[in-house]
C-alpha cells in the first residue's frame, strides 16, 4: 500500500464533509462504538539530520566527525602508537594522526499503518495495528589528511600498495653492521678492554631486538609516521642511538641508511576503506545502508472508557483507559552497519495510558499520561561507546539490553472551526531511564569492553510540538438517526528541545483515516 501523502489530505477531508452530516468537531476517539468495526489506514514520515547531544544540537553523523583521527578515536591507530612506543622507548611525544573527518547524515523513515479494531461493548475495545517500515539513511563522510602525521603503511598486505621493498636499503645495511658486529666478538676483537667487550655485546643484543621489532613493524603495521614527524623521529632516534655506538664506539662504520617514510597522508576516501574491509579489523559494511523494508513493532491492546459524561450543555469529560502490547516484530540494525537504523526495537513493551478528553462547545483539550514499560530482549552489539564508531569486529557480542522505563505527558487543546473540523496544537514532554546491557548466557566476556558501554546516552528527555487539523464525525444525524462514524486527522510534529541522552531532531507529518462498520 503506498505511504499515505500530506498533499492528499484536503482532497480526503473534503469527501469526508460531504459524505457526513454536521456534527461539533473534536479529535478522534480512542474507542469504537458497540457492535462496529474500525479500519485505521495511515501513513507517517519522519525525518532528520541533527540530534540533540546532551542538550546541544549537533550533525546526527556527529560521531563520525572528528578533529584529530588519532588513537583515542580509532582503536587501530592507538594499537600502532603503542607498537611505536615499546620499539623506541618514547612516550608522549609519539602521536599518529591521520588528519580530520566530517559527516553528514540525513534519515528519512516511512511508516505505512495498518489497523483494526472492535467495539466489544460501548466502553470496551480491541485493536491491533501492522507497521510497515521504509528506512533510508543518507550520509557523507571524508577525511582530510592536510595535518596528518601518519597514513597507510605501503607495504601492509590489506591496506597497503603490495610495495614491501621501501625498506630493504635500511635493513641490508642493518644487517650487515650487526654481522660485522658478530664476527668481531667471535674473533675477540673487543677482549683486551672488559668494558668495550661489554659494550659490543649489549649493543649486539640490542642492535638484533631492534632488528626484529623493525622488521615486524614495517612489515604488518597498519599505519607508520609519515616523515619529519614524532613518530619518524623517535624511530629514527632509536636507531640513530645504535647508529653511533657502532661507529664511534665499536669502529664498525657503513651503516648510514634510514627508513623510507611516506610525504603524504591518507586520501578522502581511505578510512571507509579501512572500515569496510572484509580482511580490516572492523570489518563494517558499506557506509551507506541499503534502504530497508520490513515490517515494525506490531501492536496489540485494548481500550476501555471509564467516564463519560456529556451533557447537553456545559463540560463534557471523557475519559479512557488504554493498554497496549508491542511485540518483537520490527528488525533490528545490523551490528557491523555503522549507519544502520531499524524498522523497530525488537523488544516486548507494556505500554498504559490515560486519556482525558474535556470539551466545552467549540473549545476543548486532550489530556494524556503515559508509561511505557519495556521489558529485555537479545541483541547481538559491538560492544563501543557510540562516540567511538569504529569498534573492531572482535567486540561483538550477544547481549540482554533492558531498555529504561518511559513516562510521557500530553496537552492537545482544540478549537472547532467548522462543524466537523477542529485545528488542534499540542506540546508532549517525556523522559526515559537508562538502559542496562549485560552478557546473554554462554557469552564469553570482550576483553578490554563491557556491555555497560552501550548504554551511554541512553537516559533521555525531550519535548515535542505539535500542530493538526482533526475530523471527527460520530455518526449521529441531525434527525435523531445514526450513521456510520467516520474521522481523520492529519499531524505535524517537531522534537524542539532535549537536555540528555542522544534524540533525534525529529521533523514528522502523519495522516490517518478511520473507517467504521458493523460486521455483526
Amino acid at each position: 500500500m503506498p505511504l499515505l501523502r500530506p498533499r492528499l489530505a484536503p482532497v480526503v477531508l473534503a469527501f469526508l464533509a460531504a459524505a457526513v452530516p454536521r456534527l461539533a468537531a473534536q479529535l478522534p476517539p480512542l474507542t469504537a462504538p458497540k457492535g462496529l468495526f474500525r479500519l485505521e489506514l495511515g501513513g507517517r514520515f519522519d525525518n532528520w539530520d541533527k540530534l540533540f547531544f546532551d542538550g546541544v544540537k549537533r550533525d546526527a553523523a556527529g560521531d563520525f566527525a572528528r578533529d584529530p583521527v588519532d588513537g583515542t578515536w580509532l582503536p587501530a591507530l592507538g594499537e600502532v602508537e603503542q607498537r611505536i612506543r615499546a620499539i623506541t622507548g618514547v612516550q608522549a611525544s609519539v602521536s599518529l594522526e591521520l588528519g580530520k573527518t566530517s559527516a553528514h547524515e540525513l534519515v528519512n523513515i516511512g511508516t505505512e499503518n495498518i489497523g483494526a479494531a472492535y467495539g466489544l461493548t460501548r466502553r470496551l475495545t480491541l485493536f491491533g495495528t501492522i507497521p510497515i517500515v521504509r528506512v533510508r539513511v543518507q550520509e557523507v563522510f571524508s577525511l582530510d589528511s592536510t595535518n596528518a602525521t601518519a597514513t597507510f603503511n605501503p607495504a601492509d598486505p590489506v591496506f597497503g600498495t603490495g610495495d614491501g621493498t621501501a625498506q630493504s636499503g635500511f635493513f641490508s645495511q642493518l644487517q650487515a653492521a650487526l654481522l660485522t658486529l658478530d664476527t668481531k666478538l667471535q674473533n675477540g676483537d673487543y677482549n683486551a678492554n672488559p668494558q668495550l667487550l661489554a659494550l659490543a655485546q649489549t649493543t649486539l643484543a640490542r642492535g638484533t631486538a631492534l632488528q626484529a621489532a623493525l622488521l615486524d613493524f614495517f612489515a604488518t603495521s597498519t599505519f607508520i609516521p609519515l616523515t619529519g614527524t614524532s613518530g619518524a623521529a623517535a624511530i629514527n632516534g632509536s636507531i640513530d642511538s645504535l647508529r653511533t655506538r657502532l661507529a664511534t664506539d665499536l669502529s664498525i662504520p657503513g651503516f648510514t641508511a634510514a627508513p623510507v617514510f611516506p610525504t603524504d597522508g591518507p586520501a578522502h576516501d581511505a578510512l571507509e576503506g579501512f572500515a569496510t574491509h572484509p580482511d580490516g579489523p572492523i570489518q563494517a559494511q558499506p557506509f551507506e545502508p541499503p534502504i530497508l523494508r520490513g515490517i515494525g513493532d506490531i501492536e496489540v491492546g485494548a481500550a476501555f472508557l471509564w467516564l463519560d459524561h456529556r451533557p447537553a450543555q456545559g463540560l463534557a469529560v471523557r475519559s479512557a483507559l488504554q493498554g497496549t502490547v508491542r511485540l518483537r516484530t520490527g528488525k533490528l540494525a545490523r551490528p557491523d552497519g555503522l549507519f544502520d537504523l531499524p524498522t523497530g526495537d525488537r523488544q516486548p513493551d507494556v505500554q498504559g495510558d490515560l486519556v482525558t478528553d474535556l470539551r466545552a462547545g467549540a473549545m476543548g483539550a486532550r489530556v494524556t499520561a503515559r508509561y511505557v514499560l519495556q521489558l529485555p530482549g537479545r541483541q547481538s552489539r559491538r560492544l563501543t561507546p557510540p562516540d567511538l564508531p569504529f569498534a573492531p569486529a572482535t567486540t561483538l557480542a550477544l547481549v540482554e539490553r533492558d531498555p529504561g522505563e518511559i513516562v510521557e505527558g500530553a496537552l492537545e487543546p482544540y478549537l472547532r472551526i467548522a462543524s466537523h473540523f477542529s485545528i488542534v496544537a499540542g506540546i508532549r514532554h517525556w523522559k526515559k531511564a537508562i538502559d542496562k546491557y549485560r552478557y546473554a548466557p554462554n557469552q564469553e566476556p570482550i576483553a578490554g569492553t563491557t556491555p555497560a558501554v552501550l548504554a551511554i546516552g541512553s537516559k533521555t528527555n525531550g519535548t515535542v510540538v505539535s500542530a493538526a487539523l482533526s475530523f471527527v464525525h460520530d455518526g449521529l444525524r441531525r434527525d435523531g438517526t445514526t450513521g456510520i462514524p467516520i474521522d481523520a486527522i492529519l499531524r505535524g510534529e517537531l522534537v524542539v528541545g532535549s537536555g540528555q541522552g542522544r534524540v533525534p531532531v525529529k521533523q514528522s507529518v502523519s495522516l490517518v483515516l478511520r473507517l467504521y462498520r458493523k460486521i455483526f
